[in-house]
């Protein structure tokens, strides 16, 4: 994927994460996405 395209996709996700008005709602959406990162870490680290 190009760089221009993700680029527009962060900025897409961003816009979305700060029209959601419920902490809760963005807590989770933070949590969620720590929680794949740690994921994908770990498998990286499999890999190596």
């Amino acid at each position: 994927m190009s760089n221009r395209v993700e680029d527009v996709q962060m900025l897409r996700l961003a816009k979305a994460f700060y029209k959601i008005k419920s902490s809760d709602v963005r807590r989770a959406v933070v949590q969620y996405v720590e929680e794949q990162l740690e994921k994908e870490e770990r498998e990286e680290k499999k890999r190596a």
